[in-house]
């Protein structure tokens, strides 16, 4: 493995000079390690090289994951030295120089083999460290423990060899740590083998500060062999190693994933434990990395098909993962493995290694169940006593194999989303008729597949005179919506939408309706409400496009291309690329400010409400026809209010403005009381939905999203949504709706949540909060109308304010 300093311009040219030199032997210095080879290295140049090594910043610990190693390593002294107990040298940067005073407290330490799979069976990293859990007799399903004991892989030292001196710094800016384990003694190991030639992986679970004062948590690894020496080669060839996932993948929905305290934030280490040897007594259950974390994100789905599953860590915690859904749909296998990720070598291994490990962690194997019933008649011919889920895993990679009709890549089809290609709806132009107060579109609905050739709406499904596209049909749910400032003395410096519900909700047609220019491109108009006292038009005005595809379900099992229908005949929604046009009603253009975008939306969502946790599409909000945020706002406008109480127990109605309802549902986990959906709420309820003044349960048909959505990131970071730091400053001028008196039609007389108090609430929803916002800032919390709320200045700034002693971004840990 190269050094990473070596890839970075004359600095590096310097350093590489240096390092050659010092493998010549000569001169003083003190300390001559050996090197590989089994010359000196002059010590003296030695600290020379590490410490122009530190000064590269690509080297920093914080971000390099090889450095640590291969900077020593490529300097002539060996990384790794097995003769009877490994001995590890490494270095830390931080800042541009090397960390000092490290002791055992700030690092752990694993070293594993990897070990190829021979008959279909994937390899597999192998500890040579273990430790054996004894389980609580009465800890574990049903009360009982599955296993009295199980081994489990672990790091280096244990606790009881915390105190023996077996971390030395060397004045040349680097580390040397013995392992209390001597691996090449099986005793030792757990049976565990000690082979050479076989790739290797030393990790550090490694702590220290940096220059701010800030604590960095990494896990810097290498990859190497043994030589005849004993001492470590680098692995340089990327298919000696095994690189399924490359932790990015997972902190693009996690932040920074850290896990275990929050020193294990590397799925590169990960694997180093969670392997083949290591179980969980309590439950039964492996703890093999594939298995473990496929299980843990197909959590929800395994649960509608009856299994929970569940382990029980430190002190008998019983952790349940029934309730986790991954937010995307399960069969995009390429969220988390591509080979065309250079971190990833073997990536695309999902696609050509099926295994019983890795398919039945998502697939229901129950008796009974389709794959069980499948999988039992392919046994027959081979092994008709043994169970279906225990088929050799040559006998997956055999049918599986790729280029087949049920190779993984093939099965793991999602027409839903992978079609989406085939379909952007596009908006020409939007215009305003105050005469007629009439909007005028012009759209169409294209092929970005095929030079963007436009499609005709009306399908040979449509029927009638006027002609009639049902939701059945083709394009037959393909809408377009229009929102605008409907509330008299809205603020005309800021563009609000209010109208969808303020009577606007007719402001829509079906764009098959409209009447085609001969090439597919559609002019329709919309009619708006009829202006009135509480129904005011003006300002500036957006046009969205909603809706799905209902095209023929494709066969999975099936090697043609295109792939054919299956028989019967059943329809599935596919994803429009979908769009929006603002235009001026009265006055000039001034369009609403960006809060949040669709993209970072669907880098945890694939497709922004296609598809649940659950995996089904059933679940999918609004099955799956609103996909892009700009039209979220339209609906989920400042008026629209639930039926239901407050789940806090207060008389009000709960606000599903769509930044209240977002801020809601994924901050729920921080809240007092869950943010929930649907009837009925009556009283005050916990976050899991029991009472909080002993009264029945939430009632069924309840969304309570306090249970169901656990923010997957480790910290506040808005700026997983947000747009330009738009969190800092919330601009809105309506408050959001949450009681209308009996009888009190005027919008304006509807009590609301001022506009800030309404972002911040949605998570810090406890009383105390809520008497903050109002005394505090000067906000409205039920107790004021909309029109009261417009002339009142909530002050929430004078101490919130980004840079002020509370600024948001502070107090949510931004920087």
């Amino acid at each position: 493995m190269l050094n990473s300093f070596m890839r970075h311009g004359k600095m590096a040219i310097a350093a590489l000079s240096v390092l050659l030199a010092a493998c010549g032997g000569g001169g003083g210095g003190g300390d001559a390690p050996a090197s590989p080879g089994g010359a000196a290295v002059d010590s003296g140049a030695l600290a020379q090289a590490i410490a122009t090594a530190a000064a590269i910043p690509a080297n920093d610990s914080a971000t390099s994951t090889s450095a640590s190693f291969a900077v020593v390593q490529s300097a002539g002294v060996p990384a790794v030295t097995i003769n009877s107990p490994p001995v590890v040298k490494f270095t830390v940067f931080s800042n541009g120089k090397v960390v000092q005073g490290l002791t055992l407290a700030n690092m752990r330490f694993a070293l594993a083999k990897l070990v190829p799979g021979t008959n279909g069976d994937p390899d597999q990293w192998v500890n040579y460290i273990s430790r054996k859990e004894t389980a609580t007799p009465t800890v574990g399903p049903n009360g009982k423990a599955a296993l009295a004991s199980a081994m489990q892989a672990t790091t280096d030292p244990q606790p009881a060899d915390a105190a023996t001196p077996q971390l030395v710094f060397n004045p040349a800016g680097y580390y040397t740590y013995t392992f209390s384990t001597n691996v090449k003694d099986p005793a030792k190991t757990n049976g565990v083998v000690f082979e050479p030639a076989r790739t290797h992986r030393v990790a550090i679970q490694l702590s220290y500060q940096n220059a701010a004062g800030e604590t960095v948590l990494v896990n810097p690894y290498f990859d190497f062999t043994i030589d005849a020496n004993g001492n470590s080669v680098a692995v340089t060839d990327p298919a000696l190693t095994r690189k399924m996932t490359d932790v990015s993948s997972c902190n693009t929905c996690h932040e920074k994933l850290a896990l275990h305290g929050g020193g294990r934030v590397d799925t590169q280490f990960c694997v180093m434990c969670h392997n083949p040897g290591t179980t969980d007594a309590n439950s039964g259950n492996v703890l093999t990395l594939s298995t473990m974390v496929h299980k843990i994100h197909a959590g929800k789905l395994l649960k509608s098909k009856g299994e929970d599953y569940t382990i029980w860590g430190y002190n008998n915690t019983k952790v349940s993962f029934a309730e986790v859904g991954f937010p995307q749909d399960l069969r995009n296998c390429t969220k988390c493995h591509t080979g065309s990720n250079p971190a990833t070598p073997q990536g695309d291994n999902w696609k050509s290694k099926a295994s019983r490990e890795a398919c039945l962690t998502c697939h229901d194997s129950k008796p009974g169940s389709f794959w069980f019933t499948q999988h039992t008649f392919f046994n027959q011919n081979r092994d008709p006593n043994a169970a279906a889920t225990f088929l050799k895993n040559s006998e997956c990679v055999r049918c599986h194999a790729p280029g087949g009709a049920i190779s993984p890549e093939r099965v793991h089809f999602n027409q839903n989303e992978e079609n989406a290609a085939k379909y952007k709806m596009n908006i020409e132009a939007a215009s305003y008729d105050a005469g007629t107060n009439q909007v005028t579109l012009k759209y169409f609905l294209s092929d970005p597949t095929s030079n963007n050739a436009a499609y005709d709406l009306v399908t040979s499904e449509c029927t009638g005179t006027p002609v009639t596209c049902s939701g059945s049909t083709k394009f037959g749910n393909l809408r377009l919506i229009v929102g605008y400032g409907s509330l008299a003395g809205q603020a005309a410096g800021t563009t609000e939408f209010t109208s969808y519900n303020n009577g606007g909700n007719t402001a829509a047609v079906f764009a098959y309706t409209g009447k085609n220019d001969g090439s597919n491109h559609y002019t329709a108009t919309v009619s708006l409400p009829t202006p009135s006292a509480t129904h005011v038009i003006s300002g500036t005005a957006r046009v969205v496009s909603i809706g799905q595809i209902k095209e023929p379900k494709l066969q999975v099992q099936s090697t043609a291309d295109p792939r054919p229908q299956v028989t019967p005949r059943a329809l599935v929604n596919v994803v429009v690329q979908n769009t929006f046009k603002e235009f001026a009603l009265t006055g000039t253009l001034q369009p609403r400010r960006q809060v949040v975008s669709s993209e970072k939306c669907n880098v945890c969502h694939g497709a922004l409400g296609t598809t649940s946790g659950a995996n089904t599409l059933a679940e999918a909000f609004h099955s799956g026809a609103r996909n892009i945020v700009e039209a979220c706002v339209i609906c989920h406008d400042p008026n629209k209010v639930s039926s239901t109480k407050m789940t806090n127990g207060v008389d009000l109605n709960e606000s599903y403005q769509f930044k209240r309802m977002i801020h809601g549902i994924h901050g729920s986990s921080r809240r007092t009381f869950p943010f929930t959906h649907g009837n009925a709420v009556v009283g005050a309820f916990n976050k899991d939905g029991t009472s909080a003044t002993g009264g029945a349960p939430l009632a069924a048909g309840v969304e309570n999203y306090a249970a169901e959505v656990a923010w997957p990131g480790v910290g506040i970071n808005c700026n997983v949504c947000h747009v330009d730091n738009s969190y800092k400053l919330d601009k809105g001028t309506v408050g959001a709706v949450i009681k209308k008196d009996a009888g009190v039609t005027d919008p304006l007389q509807w009590k609301v949540i001022s506009p800030k108090a309404a972002s911040c609430t949605a998570c810090h929803d406890s009383p105390k909060a809520m008497g903050h916002v109002a005394s505090f800032g000067n906000a409205t919390f039920g107790d004021k109308t909309q029109a009261l709320s417009m002339v009142t200045t909530e002050t929430c700034m004078d101490c919130h304010a980004s840079g002020m002693f509370k600024g948001v971004d502070i107090v949510h840990g931004q920087k």
